[in-house]
């Protein structure tokens, strides 16, 4: 009968120091920066791609050093961002994963390239630990971030002279004398001009989401508050044009999103909806959190009406493509959208995990196009009793 002699001590260790050694070299022939920090941001461990990138040295070099002593975060602009939350000693550690681009400003005054930086908390042990992993952007990252600084000098360059036309035009509508068509064309021209600058401000968000999808930063909100803010804010005319039709039960419902992405595509897609609903039709926001099953995210539903026939599937999907519209002709009396409504809608909604999606239907004579957004929502202690009762919140 065989027995097994179990190891002494200084085996154990000595497999487990060469276990160690060969973590090591796998980390070390690793080409992304690799480094843990503790709650006092004091590097705890590094590989060589970390040391080679921060110090041009070992990693003994910057073993028991402040993070915040060997680099500053550089925002893309170039700024720096000195009171930086991932580097600051008096602040906690980040409890969840997340990830940003930035430059490096390393402590001999150098500046890296743009860098994808990730952290995320070392779960395996019990003291607060973080890893902080640096590797360079690959091509295509550095040509969005190229686009989008393009984006934003051509917003820049181009608003100055939009509002000198805009004050230009508006001054122009005061003249005394004018005739009816003189002053229908000076309303069209300021209105192409507001046109042409929603373009490039929904252009370069998009860019800027193009290029960081996690740009909106989602919180918990309660959601009935944030609709009737929204409505609020609206002018009168258009609150006049739009109905809330909310559940009861709404007031208790949260949600995970970001409150100023929310308003930006409510006010997207009521412009759609006035104008392309028909005048005397309201444009509804619906909420019933009933109708959602337990554990899936919640939907609202903002609802139009026209005369138009329904279109199929092929043309519902080319709308949330950039720079399409419905085959209705132009009107003579009021200028296009943009083009990109649906599209920056879908780019935001899908920020905080969200789905977009748009059905049509004959309802009674007319054309109803639902647009459905869906809302992550926060868990609940209770499950929403399907078929609550339905207010309705007439604007």
């Amino acid at each position: 009968m065989n027995s097994t002699v179990p190891p002494t001590d200084s085996q154990l260790v000595e497999q487990l120091r060469q276990s160690l050694g060969m973590l090591q070299v796998a980390f070390d022939a690793a080409a992304e920066a690799m480094l843990i920090v503790d709650d006092k941001r004091r590097i705890h461990w590094a590989n060589q791609a970390s040391a080679q990138l921060l110090v041009n040295g070992v990693p003994i070099q910057v073993m028991n050093r402040n993070l915040r002593d060997l680099i500053t975060l550089c925002r893309q602009d170039g700024s720096l961002w000195e009171s930086a939350p991932l580097l600051d000693p008096e602040s906690d550690l980040p409890t969840a994963a997340d990830q940003g681009r930035f430059a490096l400003r390393l402590a001999d005054g150098s500046t890296t390239p743009m860098q994808r930086l990730r952290w995320q908390p070392v779960e395996l042990v019990r003291a607060p630990f973080l890893l902080i992993s640096l590797r360079n952007l690959g091509p295509e990252e550095q040509a969005l971030l190229q686009q989008q600084q393009f984006m934003v000098d051509l917003t820049h360059e181009l608003r100055t002279p939009l509002a000198i036309v805009t004050g230009c035009l508006q001054r122009m509508s005061r003249l005394d004398g004018l005739s009816q068509p003189l002053n229908s064309g000076l309303e069209m021209a300021r209105e192409e001009v507001g046109r042409i600058h929603r373009l490039l401000e929904n252009l370069s968000l998009m860019t800027r989401l193009e290029v960081d999808a996690s740009l909106p930063g989602r919180a918990e909100h309660a959601l009935l508050p944030l609709l009737k803010a929204w409505r609020d804010h609206l002018s009168a005319q258009d609150r006049q044009r739009v109905q809330l039709q909310i559940a009861e039960s709404t007031r208790d419902r949260r949600v995970l999103i970001d409150a100023n992405a929310l308003q930006l595509v409510l006010d997207q897609l009521l412009d759609n909806g006035l104008r392309h609903g028909h005048a005397t039709k309201p444009v509804l926001v619906a909420f019933d959190p009933g109708a959602a099953a337990s554990g899936d995210p919640y939907r609202l539903t903002v609802s139009s009406f026209s005369r138009e026939e329904p279109v199929g599937d092929a043309a519902l999907e080319r709308w949330q493509k950039p720079f399409s519209r419905g085959d209705q002709p132009r009107s003579p009396h009021q200028a296009e959208g943009a083009g990109l409504g649906l599209t920056l809608v879908a780019q935001l909604v899908e920020a905080w995990d969200g789905r977009l999606s748009i059905t049509q239907a004959l309802a009674t004579g007319w054309t109803r196009t639902d647009v459905n957004i869906t809302l992550p929502r926060k868990p609940e202690s209770g499950t929403p009793a399907a078929g609550e009762d339905v207010q309705t919140d007439p604007a």
